[in-house]
């Protein structure tokens, strides 16, 4: 809809949402100025988002100014020591990815070489685990009854809420006198197991604590806690806070990309044909992928890049605010302005230099047989300055597992089941519906 009225009232939408004043941003041109504008770069306030932090305005993903940036700085640097975005990031994702697919195989119909698995909840613990070690030093089984509950929460947390908030923090009052119909009763009890969950990993890393010598993140955080001149942005309730964002940030998003990847790898077997020989030529099958394969692979770096347009771009990014009154393409923009980024057009619009976009095509990023430099228009990561932490760790687990799972397995539609919707559900970040997949080993 937003792309529509943007063709009739140009690319700056201004709305009036409950207590919100909001503007939906349209156009490469206008997200680009609107993406690196300092005067844009904040965080809307409210309650949908300060509720999921305790009620406090901590964390990583909806903090800002010099809180966001002091803590942001302090993170990524600490998540380096223990492999963020270093070449041994890459071993623990290979590792994580070949326990995949012994899982995938003890789940193998002996007799007949295949399985059927719920396809759309597969990557979600191997692919937070790629994050969890790095943070808490601890990896769990796909079998994991208690994060597998987490994650179904999430997954209902998500889906019943959009990024401009939920009724409850558009018109507040409803959490008094509708705290079901408003989604306020919802949104806590989805949150409640991460709380609980969260704490007690906090608490453990605590009573196991040994000054100077540190397992992981957590312990670099209680280690910056434990000196007397910390700064004040350094507290118990934000390394809880950062906690809940990171495990949200790592296994949700990246989980359905993968999801939506396989939802066009089983409607499109000709994509896996091809992705397979490659594979095929490049590794072999005697090993899994690595990164170092990468450059040799292109048409997994397309399907790669595929699954991930699928799957930003069918909706809004995460909101900003503007920090002060400001402009945008000529328009006033009122300070405390929520302002949310529209990536659907961009990302699948045929008038931003996509053919068929529709189609899940991973030609579209190759040319003479090398991945092209990516378009101007390709930024589901955002820019600028809150362009995501992740990314890095996203590509490379997206390219891993998928390359992993086709050298190994041929993926198709079972027998009496629909084929995946491309609909997808609607949320705070759009999900691939339910949807199941045969697996055969490969010969």
């Amino acid at each position: 809809m937003a792309n529509e009225l943007a063709k009739k009232y140009g690319p700056v939408l201004g709305l009036k949402i409950g207590i919100d004043k909001s503007v939906v941003v349209c156009g490469l041109s206008a997200i680009r100025e609107f993406l690196l504008s300092d005067d844009l770069d904040g965080r809307p306030m409210g309650l949908f988002f300060e509720m999921r932090t305790f009620g406090l305005r901590q964390g990583l993903i909806m903090t800002d100014q010099s809180f966001w940036h002091e803590q942001r700085r302090f993170i990524v640097r600490h998540l380096r020591e223990f492999g963020f975005g270093r070449r041994n990031m890459s071993a623990m994702i290979e590792d994580e990815a070949q326990l995949m697919v012994e899982h995938f195989k003890e789940n193998i119909v002996e007799k007949n070489g295949y399985g059927i698995v719920q396809m759309d909840k597969v990557g979600g613990i191997h692919i937070l685990n790629t994050l969890w070690t790095m943070l808490a030093g601890v990896r769990y089984s796909p079998e994991d009854k208690e994060v597998n509950r987490l994650q179904s929460h999430l997954n209902e947390l998500f889906k019943n809420a959009d990024m401009v908030g939920a009724l409850f923090s558009q018109f507040p009052i409803l959490r008094f006198i509708a705290p079901n119909f408003s989604g306020y009763n919802l949104y806590m009890d989805s949150h409640k197991p991460l709380w609980k969950f969260i704490t007690e990993e906090v608490e453990h890393h605590k009573k196991t604590f040994v000054p100077n010598q540190p397992r992981d993140l957590i312990d670099v955080y209680l280690q910056m806690l434990n000196e007397k001149d910390k700064p004040k942005t350094f507290s118990k309730d934000q390394l809880l806070c950062v906690c809940i964002d990171l495990f949200m940030a790592g296994s949700e998003t990246t989980t359905k990309s993968f999801g939506f990847g396989f939802t066009y790898l089983l409607l499109n077997p000709e994509v896996q044909k091809k992705a397979q020989a490659e594979i095929d030529a490049v590794v072999g099958r005697e090993r899994l992928p690595t990164l170092h394969d990468r450059p040799n692979m292109p048409y997994m770096e397309g399907i790669v890049y595929e699954s991930i347009r699928m799957f930003i771009g069918r909706g809004l990014g995460i909101p900003h605010r503007a920090l002060k009154d400001t402009t945008l393409c000529g328009y006033t923009i009122p300070k405390d302005t929520m302002v949310i980024p529209n990536f659907y057009g961009i990302l699948q619009g045929n008038e931003f230099g996509w053919d068929d976009p529709e189609k899940f095509r991973p030609e579209r990023f190759i040319e003479n047989g090398k991945i092209i430099p990516l378009p101007d228009n390709f930024i589901p990561f955002g820019l600028g300055k809150r362009r995501c932490m992740g990314e890095t760790l996203a590509k490379a687990n997206l390219f891993l597992f998928i390359s992993a799972l086709l050298q190994n397995f041929t993926f198709s539609i079972p027998v009496g089941c629909d084929p995946p919707s491309l609909d997808g559900n609607p949320g705070i970040t759009p999900g691939p519906k339910p949807f199941k997949a045969q697996f055969q080993l490969r010969n």
